[in-house]
């Protein structure tokens, strides 16, 4: 029926036409067909293909060999991978390279399929060529458009990340130099005032961990009743305002206790000028306020001193005079009781006088000492006894003695009225009864208490602590204990000078002491006294002899300024049984001694006037007559004769207001050697 309805001659008419549609459609659209035998090497092609491979058409080149000298070298080897591989999925995609005879470049695009036999093997390859040049060299252009944006795109990107790089090595040494800080507390806060970040200095001085504080409220460091007073809330409008606020207050730590800060806050901005947060700075000053109190207070005491001791020394020399005529009054007027009981009364209260001047003199620390390597456990030990009888039945007194104690280096004499005035205070602070204890220790003051303490050498101590049970001092009284004449006793029964005489004779040994007290629950003192780390062994005992030996007629060189001391002693030492020439100052003394050559010992007082003190007219009356004896009397330490408030070696002193007795004693005991 087909080939009815269908001639033979008629199909093959409209298969022309079909062939010839395909051909012309093939050139409009720059397609050439191809088939190629891949065993035989049988190579069948359009008009089209010849032309893209830049050949004569009329010229025959029936195997695939003949083309391959226009195709590139390079581009050969793809194009027989792209048939093998193509043997294996049945079709294949290629595009190369062709250089015509006029030597152009051309870009040609190959799509085929395979076509097997029946074991598998590929057979045949039937397929298309069309030319690409022109999207090829689009493709270039925007290769190399492309290239370079992104070459600028690569470059902007390694200058965002070396940027980026030195901001994060900026914020990464930031961070550690923020860290590193443990002695300032330094965080960040949001414009809330909320804490956002948080340095392992915050975490020292307040307490608390970054976890426990990053979001919350600046505000809980100040006090409740800063709170109320609305200071955290000033503190951030100020910085707002002026870009910063700075002050001084308490602030609280984790556990609740307080600390005086020196707080910065600095506003952080944009550039536009749009608040982004805050920078706090907080560091504790606690230890730096307590040091400037000290100082303050140790300069307060050093001008004290030097008014007390001033007074003193004249306060002494009027009291030698008194007690030197009131002896001399007892020993030549005719034994008559109601004259006895009134030079008697004169005398105690010079003596008590004496006794004020020695206390202010101590406080002053122009108190001349003659230390000694002494152990602090014998010599408490010692005047327990002492204590126990003069402290009463009511006061239970014990002593706690270290084992191994150090030994010091001390005045035994000023060491053991330190502790009996204290021992008294304790008892007054005890009316109705109490406990007192004495406990010695070695001991170490460190960097961290010399710090708080600014007179305070760090090193090792030899501690003598006195404890009592009694009513204890208010923060006010400790404050103003050591002051000369404070006193919270009733008037009369008291000089307020038995704590000022400790605490000169400690300063001027080189130690340190410290109360502390609370009301109603008694009051430590404790007394700090260098360690001594010579080989010289420590003395058990002193001996004392209380003989009155005479003169042999001697003669002896008075010098002092005052008139009034200069009679009173040239009589005493006439009295004495010596022969006594005197001067008012060493440029006189100096020309007796030049015309009485048997001078057998001078007797200076330290300060003279002149130009020449008592020290100078001893070393040059030495030069003139080196066997002369000098006996030096004061009524304070003078630099003279006193190192570091201590007698020079082999000087021999006695001190004003001085006694009938002391100067029989010390004149017979400097003549004799």
């Amino acid at each position: 029926m087909s080939e009815d309805r269908f001639p033979r001659a008629q199909i093959e008419q409209r298969l022309r036409a079909t062939e010839e549609r395909f051909r012309i459609a093939q050139a409009a659209g720059g397609i050439g067909w191809f088939e190629w035998d891949l065993v035989t090497d049988a190579w069948e092609y359009s008009t089209h293909v010849a032309i893209l491979f830049g050949f004569n058409p009329a010229t025959p080149r029936p195997l695939f060999a003949d083309w391959q000298p226009a195709i590139f070298i390079d581009d050969v080897p793809k194009l027989r991978s792209a048939v093998e591989v193509a043997g294996e999925r049945g079709a294949y995609y290629v595009e190369f390279r062709v250089t015509h005879p006029d030597g152009s470049v051309h870009w040609i695009a190959g799509r085929g399929e395979i076509t097997k036999n029946a074991t598998g093997q590929a057979r045949r390859v039937a397929g298309v060529y069309y030319e690409i040049s022109e999207r090829k060299a689009l493709e270039a252009q925007f290769l190399a458009l492309n290239e370079g944006l992104e070459a600028r795109v690569a470059d902007r990107a390694r200058q965002l990340a070396a940027t980026a790089a030195q901001l994060e090595e900026t914020e990464r040494r930031f961070h550690l130099l923020i860290d590193a800080v443990t002695e300032y507390a330094i965080f960040m806060l949001d414009t809330a005032g909320n804490v956002v970040s948080w340095n392992p200095g915050a975490e020292r001085i307040k307490g608390y961990s970054s976890a426990e504080i990053l979001g919350q409220h600046f505000s809980r460091f100040y006090t409740e009743d800063d709170r109320r007073k609305g200071l955290p809330r000033t503190a951030l409008a100020t910085a707002e305002r002026t870009g910063k606020y700075e002050a001084e207050g308490w602030r609280c730590r984790k556990d609740g206790t307080t600390f005086m800060a020196n707080v910065v806050i600095n506003a952080i901005r944009h550039a536009s000028g749009r608040l982004l947060g805050f920078a706090k700075i907080t560091r504790d000053i606690t230890e730096k306020k307590a040091a400037e109190e000290q100082l303050r207070q140790a300069q307060k005491m050093e001008a004290v001193g030097q008014l007390t001791g001033g007074v003193a020394h004249d306060f002494n020399n009027l009291l030698t005079v008194i007690m030197g005529n009131l002896e001399n009054l007892d020993r030549i007027l005719p034994p008559a009781p109601s004259t006895q009981r009134i030079i008697a009364a004169a005398l105690r209260a010079a003596s008590r006088a004496a006794m004020l001047t020695h206390r202010l003199l101590a406080f002053s620390r122009r108190q001349p000492l003659t230390p000694e390597v002494l152990s602090a456990n014998k010599l408490v030990a010692g005047i327990s006894e002492l204590l126990r009888r003069t402290l009463g039945e009511s006061i239970l007194v014990e002593t706690v003695l270290a084992g191994g104690l150090w030994p010091t280096l001390a005045d035994g004499n000023q060491l053991e009225n330190a502790l009996i005035n204290l021992a008294i205070n304790a008892r007054d602070a005890m009316p109705e009864g109490g406990k007192l204890t004495i406990e010695t220790a070695n001991t170490h003051l460190d960097e961290a208490y010399a710090r708080m303490h600014d007179e305070v050498q760090p090193g090792q101590y030899v501690g003598i602590f006195v404890t009592d049970t009694g009513i204890g001092m208010t923060p006010e009284t400790v404050a103003h204990a050591f002051e000369p004449f404070f006193t919270t006793k009733e008037i009369g029964q008291g000089t307020g000078l038995g704590l000022s005489q400790v605490y000169g004779f400690i300063k001027q040994s080189g130690g340190h002491v410290k109360i502390y007290s609370e009301v109603g629950l008694g009051t430590t003192v404790k007394l700090y006294l260098p360690r001594y780390r010579g080989t010289e062994q420590a003395v058990d005992e002193k001996l004392e002899t209380h003989q009155l030996p005479r003169g042999r007629s001697e003669l002896v060189l008075v010098v002092e300024d005052d008139p009034d001391v200069r009679d009173y002693t040239v009589e005493m030492v006439g009295d004495l049984g010596y022969s006594v020439l005197s001067a008012p100052d060493g440029a006189s003394a100096l020309r007796l001694l030049d015309s009485h050559r048997e001078v057998s010992l001078l007797f200076t007082d330290v300060g003279l006037p002149g130009g020449m003190n008592g020290r100078q007219l001893a070393e040059q009356a030495l030069r003139r007559q080196p066997q002369l004896k000098v006996l030096y009397t004061t009524g304070y330490a003078r630099n003279a004769i006193v190192n570091q408030g201590r007698l020079d070696p082999a000087v021999e002193v006695v001190f004003k207001p001085f006694t009938y007795s002391d100067l029989a004693t010390k004149i017979r005991h400097v003549l004799e050697g």
